[in-house]
């Protein structure tokens, strides 16, 4: 659900709000910037720095900075993307330094090799802070993914955004604490791109966690972290299931949070056979997977269809039975669901073998 209010400084170490994806209308020029915040906390607990050498808070005083935080499988994340290389490339040679603090939610997010392939995968060029335990997150007493916070040439934070929207306004506050600090700006009608959100954002489905029991609509009682066949009690039509939350049938281990969170399939099986399944509302669907081994091949279908290549999102591909599916092959976001219709559908994800890990379904409009 999209969320309208930025977060400032408010209590550390919480993960339960987790991604959001705000669109923000636009505010008054002389309402951008705060007329004085807290100190903007130095990077803290960074186990490596990519495109750049270690920096500092105070070595940066004079400029203007942009602490983007991320997480490399967010969708909302990645989406902050172009903008935040936008403005990288046309303000970066004049004061403006964009720093990507990779503060991760998941365990493989921690793996530092995982990183640096998401950065070269998604043209991250800035500077990023891989921040694997939270240190820099809890020092800024941050809540989201993404939040940027932009910070003037003393070192106070002076303008927040929380999750996506806010572009034009942050790029007006950017040009604003450059002119303070003595850089030239040429004038800029503001970001082109789009946003990819639209006023459905507020209607459709939310994050449903393969590992939370809100996010389980199977009534089985099962035990944590051990193998269990699951039951389906619907059929696979649309809008015969509860909608917003994530159906099992076949052999899975549900671990809960604080055991990673997330769906493991239990046994190899024939497509179909075993599967996750989700009543939707949204345009576009991606699904946050990992292997546990070697790669891992999950096949997609419909409200009981097989996919056509219109629907199909950017990582689905087509065998020569024209069966849809995904190979899991890294640790990532997968994009499953491309349509332009904002309406209700089922989606199974089948997969075939004990090592897929099902983290997430995130959704966009």
């Amino acid at each position: 659900m999209a969320v309208a209010a930025a977060i400032v400084l408010v209590a550390a170490g919480v993960y339960g709000l987790r991604h959001a994806n705000a669109t923000v209308s636009p505010k008054p020029t002389s309402n951008l910037l705060s007329n004085g915040g807290p100190q903007a906390p130095e990077f803290t607990g960074i186990s490596d720095w990519e495109n750049s050498s270690p920096l500092t808070m105070h070595q940066l005083r004079g400029r203007v900075v942009l602490v983007d935080f991320w997480t490399y499988s967010c969708i909302n994340c990645q989406r902050t993307f172009p903008f935040l290389q936008s403005w990288w490339h046309r303000y970066g040679g004049s004061g403006l330094v964009v720093v990507g603090v990779h503060s991760p939610e998941y365990e493989f997010e921690k793996n530092v090799s995982n990183v640096r392939q998401a950065i070269q995968r998604y043209h991250v060029d800035w500077p990023v802070a891989v921040d694997s335990q939270m240190a820099t997150w809890n020092a800024y007493q941050n809540l989201y993914w993404p939040a940027e916070y932009l910070i003037d040439k003393t070192g106070v934070i002076r303008h927040t955004e929380s999750g996506e929207g806010g572009y034009a306004d942050t790029e007006a506050a950017i040009q604003l604490l450059l002119r303070d600090a003595g850089y030239a700006v040429h004038p800029s009608a503001g970001p082109s791109i789009d946003p990819g959100l639209t006023q459905d954002a507020n209607l459709q489905t939310v994050e449903l966690y393969g590992g939370h029991p809100d996010s389980i609509g199977n009534e089985q009682s099962y035990p944590p972290g051990q193998p269990f066949d699951f039951q389906d009690p619907g059929t696979i039509s649309t809008g015969r299931h509860l909608a917003n939350v994530i159906f099992y049938q076949g052999r899975w281990s549900i671990n809960l949070p604080g055991e990673g969170e997330h769906a493991q399939h239990a046994r190899a099986s024939p497509p179909g056979q075993d599967y996750a399944l989700i009543n939707y509302r949204a345009r576009r669907v991606y699904m946050v997977a990992a292997t546990s081994g070697s790669p891992e091949r999950v096949y997609l279908r419909l409200d009981g269809a097989e996919l056509s290549q219109s629907d199909a999102g950017s990582d689905v591909r087509f065998d020569s039975s024209g069966r849809s599916y995904v190979d899991i092959d890294r640790s990532d976001n997968f994009s499953l669901i491309n349509r332009t219709d904002f309406t209700r559908h089922e989606l199974t994800v089948s997969p075939t073998g004990t090592g897929f890990e099902l983290f997430s379904f995130t959704f966009g409009s």
